[in-house]
């Protein structure tokens, strides 16, 4: 049952038609045997599952199920890590936790370090840089708008830091 719904989720995750997908996941959810399937099987399930929590907004969800189709993916499956970290990184920035530049440069995805930089640092300017200069391969991914909405972390982190140095919450503003 759960390889055919991973075959479903599949299709149409690559049609676009996610609200497809509940009825599925329901499913799934509410069996009985949902833990009785292979180890790959569950991995698989989970990622589209925490992609589609991801889509409708539900970070902590993608998280939770994304986080844990990463640590039981087989260890040599290099390309299924990376797949799951190209959803997984914008989740847990969003949530607050910047990728190590180690792990980016393990799995290929340097292209998420100036974003992380950018959102850390309180740089808007790199920010748009970063966003701009990857902005296809964000895309295709599905992940540009997601990564969007870090432009919020970045000005909070650019006015934190003008605190930090003002002493502060209030800028003064001179007419002359």
């Amino acid at each position: 049952m759960l390889p055919i719904t991973n075959q479903l989720l599949k299709i149409y995750f690559k049609i676009n038609k996610l609200h497809l997908c509940k009825p599925l996941i329901t499913a799934i959810e509410n069996s009985d045997l949902r833990d009785h399937f292979s180890s790959a099987q569950q991995v698989t399930f989970r990622y589209f599952v925490g992609r589609k929590a991801m889509f409708d907004g539900d970070y902590r969800t993608a998280d939770e199920y994304l986080s844990y189709a990463f640590s039981q993916c087989h260890r040599f499956s290099k390309n299924n890590k990376r797949r799951i970290l190209t959803y997984l990184l914008p989740v847990k920035m969003l949530l607050g936790h910047m990728p190590k530049v180690a792990l980016l440069h393990k799995y290929d995805l340097m292209q998420f370090a100036d974003v992380a930089n950018a959102v850390r640092t309180g740089n808007l300017l790199q920010f748009n840089e970063a966003l701009s200069q990857h902005e296809g391969f964000f895309i295709r991914c599905g992940v540009y708008l997601i990564l969007e909405k870090l432009k919020i972390h970045t000005y909070r982190n650019l006015f934190k830091k003008v605190y930090l140095i003002m002493k502060t919450h209030q800028l003064p503003i001179d007419i002359r």
